[in-house]
């Protein structure tokens, strides 16, 4: 098993993409290193709770998080959260400047 790191109240699996694809890591905490590919998506959601979405790509794989981080294209990122098959439902978002996480 890959090695793990503790971030808040959880571990995470410090995994690749490729790792990710193979999907033994489905339903599991990991934590994935890349760059930004695209401008991330900021959602205004007025009817829940928080009120941004914020979505991006890192490697192909589709990162959601609840708020709205302040991130760029080719920024590099560090990103934590639970691999749900197809993308990952980010807890913390780590980049050279700032770390911007969720409420537990």
């Amino acid at each position: 098993m890959p090695k793990r790191v503790k971030l808040g109240h959880h571990y995470y699996y410090i995994v690749t993409v490729d790792e990710l694809n193979s999907g033994g890591f489905r339903g599991k905490n990991v934590v994935i290193e890349g760059t930004i590919e695209d401008k991330p998506l900021v959602e205004f959601l007025p009817m829940e709770l928080p009120g941004y979405r914020t979505t991006f790509k890192v490697s192909g794989l589709r990162v959601e998080f609840s708020g709205s981080p302040c991130l760029g294209k080719g920024e590099w990122v560090k990103v934590y959260g639970r691999f749900l098959g197809d993308c990952i439902m980010a807890s913390a978002i780590e980049t050279k400047r700032a770390v911007f996480t969720t409420e537990e």
